[in-house]
């Protein structure tokens, strides 16, 4: 009878534990940040239904001047694929304002080539510069394309912890991610003193972002609902440097792709594909390792 009573035991006990991980995503992992919340209907499909062609126009139009184009790596470098599709590395955290703004761009230029699966919402830091942007997080989301690999770290909450003096840690990157970041984050695609800025995106080592590429300081504050519906308007200068930053990642992932899907790429124009800039993008980068209202802040520069 003992025994009997101890082998249900035991079933509870895996039955648990089976449950524990399934919600928690895996490994004792939470799936989501402290500070995530579930979008809100159509918030989505509001920023990925804007078309490739308004992308396009908006990019032909605004030549650098509100946003910028990544930076290009030397043409020796090697390409980074996984599975014989390019890879696209994100590295952010979810108190950085400028990597919520960047957030945008990526969504709703990656959904052209792919799908994302649960993403949710968060907002950058009420404490720091552009406070509480609304934006996505891409902790614990998950991205599928027959084109290209999609990659995302949050590297630390939005949710300051006095007692340590920072923002706790969400994800640690991989040995592979830490170099890449540290050979690629650094002067002459940054700053002086800029290394380890945040955002940074490593298109398949091509191309990079050490910053972001548009001003969405205009949103901080702001509900994410109103958010979705002010950057897909078309209708402000927020919006159409949004659509022109996304038209510009549109161009480089052309090139990535060698022009596929042709539904996407037959739409962009031959001075998109692979566009870059020769400067490094300083509208704004955050240190990966902060302080309430201590973010860094570059100034503009002149974009070729």
């Amino acid at each position: 009878m003992y025994m009997s009573f101890g082998a249900v035991a035991v079933v509870i006990v895996v039955i648990g534990a089976i449950l524990a991980v399934k919600f928690l995503g895996g490994s004792g992992t939470p799936s989501t940040g402290p500070g995530d919340f579930a979008l809100p209907a159509g918030v989505v499909s509001e920023v990925t239904g804007v078309p490739v062609k308004t992308l396009v126009a908006a990019a032909e139009a605004d030549k650098g001047q509100s946003a910028s184009p990544p930076q290009a790596l030397p043409p020796h470098n090697s390409l980074f694929a996984v599975g014989g599709k390019p890879e696209i590395l994100y590295m952010g955290a979810e108190y950085c304002p400028y990597c919520a703004a960047e957030r945008w761009a990526m969504v709703m230029a990656l959904s052209k080539f792919g799908t994302f699966t649960n993403l949710r919402g968060t907002s950058s830091s009420s404490t720091d510069v552009n406070a509480s942007t609304p934006t996505f997080s891409f902790y614990g989301s998950k991205y599928s394309s027959p084109y290209i690999n999609f990659v995302g770290v949050e590297l630390q909450t939005n949710t300051y912890d006095s007692a340590i003096g920072n923002y706790p840690t969400l994800q640690t990157p991989t040995a592979e991610q830490q170099q890449i970041l540290t050979k690629w984050d650094a002067p002459p695609y940054v700053p002086s003193g800029h290394n380890g800025a945040i955002p940074f995106v490593y298109l398949a080592g091509r191309y990079v972002i050490t910053g972001i590429q548009y001003d969405a300081s205009h949103i901080a504050g702001w509900t994410m609902p109103n958010a979705a519906a002010y950057l897909s308007s078309g209708a402000n200068p927020t919006s159409r440097a949004l659509e022109a930053a996304a038209g510009y990642l549109v161009g480089d992932i052309c090139a990535l792709t060698h022009g596929q899907p042709a539904s996407v790429c037959s739409v962009v124009p031959a001075n998109l594909r692979g566009i870059t800039t020769s400067s490094p993008i300083s509208r704004g980068s955050s240190s990966a390792t902060t302080t309430p209202t201590t973010a860094k802040k570059s100034s503009t520069t002149k974009k070729s």
